[in-house]
């Protein structure tokens, strides 16, 4: 019931922010549910794309070999970006839920103590992201908060939220590849 509320509170907020009119308590929830329902839009047509770009790949044995995992990955991200060759900022990760992530993101943020921010900050990794790119083996994947997870629309199981800079992404577990994101987040 406490989260339940806290997301109606954080998605009037936003639609506040935004610059929307306050509407009734039940219109809230209506608009609120149908930018979430336009994103679930959005990954379903992701997915649709990434299956038909990756159709073609055997599945790897259980015995692969470090380099036939890397070699796989980058295939796999070579195909999809192809397949999505015009992809750009937003496709997925639209205007309208980047304004609740970023609320979200925000409550979350200032629940934590000041130390859990900064062991948050401090483990982020610096780069700012590109539609389609690779996610740089240089960097680590951080650990994204649970708490803030359960808050967000469940993804599948192929795709991730993270955080880099001050931007959240949305990352091709299997091709590595940064999906979308939205900037300014934190």
């Amino acid at each position: 019931m406490q989260n339940r509320r806290r997301n109606l509170v954080t998605a009037v907020a936003v639609w506040v922010a935004a610059g929307v009119a306050v509407l009734p308590a039940g219109q809230q929830t209506n608009r609120t549910a149908s930018v979430i329902a336009v994103f679930n839009k959005n990954i379903q047509t992701y997915m649709s794309v990434r299956e038909k770009a990756v159709s073609g790949f055997q599945p790897l044995k259980q015995d692969a070999d470090q380099r036939t995992i890397a070699d796989r990955e980058k295939a796999l991200g070579d195909a999809i970006r192809t397949a999505r060759a015009g992809a750009k900022p937003g496709d997925v990760l639209s205007r309208d839920i980047a304004h609740v992530f970023r609320l979200t993101v925000k409550a979350d943020f200032e629940r934590r103590s000041t130390h859990g921010r900064k062991v948050l900050m401090d483990e982020m990794p610096h780069f700012r992201p590109v539609v389609n790119q690779t996610y740089p083996s240089t960097w680590p994947l951080q650990t994204f908060p649970p708490t803030l997870l359960a808050e967000l629309p469940k993804l599948p199981p192929e795709l991730e939220y993270r955080f880099v800079s001050n931007a959240l992404i949305l990352r091709d577990v299997k091709a590595n590849i940064v999906v979308d994101y939205i900037l300014d987040v934190i």
